[in-house]
């Protein structure tokens, strides 16, 4: 294992050929007292997403986990942070204008003024998704996995950002890479130096300012979606999103806060 020490503004960055998870290494560093780390590795080989699912981590794809202090950031604005960043750094490299279907306008994200919209927005709670080329639908190509450990006063935000990867057969139908978008290789460092700026960015933000921002490009806000918790499921319009989880409102017209569940958008047939 080959490992490559570098920094980047306030992070030093920690680059591995190949690890079993680069958010347990950032964990064991944690505990030995390490902060402001990014741990970053070609292959991951038991990758993990939300709800200990699988996440696809073969070679050319970005994997990376970031180490902070817990004293250094508001826990609850934290998947916040993580997806607007990549938002940013992603729509940096779009290039895809999908026009119009069937006479009506895809959805996009980040319409101002007379801005180009961006193709590339986030799926509550923790999901970065594409528009998909001349469609209403999208395709899943980066997540968020974050672990905080209150006894050793730390955060470990984990991400893996499909960038020149394979995109694995069963899972084609919902997930795609930005090579596959573009038609073009990226350089990883490059764009994971770019997040790491982005991060910084938005460390210094308001709160206000964050989830202005986050709702800007949510793909969650007005869409009917069905949320499994580990008690039961609801079905319902999503009204509104803040650090305390989304507000949704059922078929009996009750508004619902939840702040715990899978968030599973129901597709317009």
């Amino acid at each position: 294992m080959q490992i490559n020490n570098k920094s980047n503004n306030k992070f030093k960055i920690i680059h591995l050929k190949t690890t079993i998870s680069t958010n347990m290494d950032c964990i064991e560093l944690g505990k030995e007292g390490k902060r402001n780390i990014v741990v970053v590795s070609d292959i991951q080989t038991k990758g993990k997403g939300r709800l200990n699912r699988l996440w696809y981590s073969n070679y050319g794809g970005l994997y990376f986990s970031m180490l902070l202090d817990i004293k250094d950031i508001k826990v609850e604005q934290i998947n916040f942070m993580a997806s607007l960043s990549i938002v940013d750094t992603l729509n940096n490299y779009s290039t895809k204008d999908f026009g119009t279907v069937g006479g009506q306008k895809p959805k996009v994200f980040g319409i101002v003024g007379r801005q180009k919209p961006k193709v590339f927005g986030i799926k509550f709670p923790n999901d970065i998704i594409v528009k998909n080329n001349h469609s209403t639908d999208y395709k899943k190509i980066s997540g968020i996995l974050g672990e905080i450990n209150l006894n050793y006063g730390f955060v470990v935000v984990g991400i893996g950002i499909n960038i020149n990867n394979t995109i694995d057969a069963e899972i084609k139908d919902i997930a795609t890479s930005l090579k596959e978008i573009e038609g073009k290789e990226f350089n990883k460092q490059e764009i994971l130096n770019v997040f790491i700026n982005n991060f910084n960015k938005y460390k210094e933000l308001t709160e206000k300012e964050i989830l202005n921002k986050y709702k800007e490009y949510s793909a969650t806000i007005g869409e009917k979606v069905k949320i499994i918790t580990p008690n039961n499921e609801i079905i319902g319009i999503v009204q509104d999103i803040d650090f305390n989880g989304l507000y949704l409102k059922t078929d009996d017209n009750v508004i619902k806060n939840i702040s715990v569940g899978d968030c599973i958008h129901l597709r317009k047939k």
